[in-house]
């Protein structure tokens, strides 16, 4: 389990675009444009589902990432 949103393993950050992976290989990304956080559906397929919250910011995000990695996840 996650504890703390600077576990997250962020591996893109462009300011438009933030990408992390989750222990278990897993790619999340937050777009500031569309204020969405999504989960890749399958490795490498750069095709998003989209979480149900839409996070205004990036700290917002990081939580809703978090979270959704603890529920699912681990």
């Amino acid at each position: 389990m996650l504890t703390r949103v600077r576990d997250l393993d962020e591996r893109v950050n462009t300011g438009a675009v933030v990408e992390w992976q989750s222990p278990m290989g897993s790619r999340y990304r937050w777009e500031r444009r569309t204020r969405r956080a999504g989960v890749e559906s399958g490795p490498g397929s750069g095709h998003w589902l989209w979480l149900d919250a839409r996070p205004a910011d990036l700290r917002a995000a990081r939580r809703a990432v978090l979270e959704h990695i603890n529920l699912e996840e681990l």
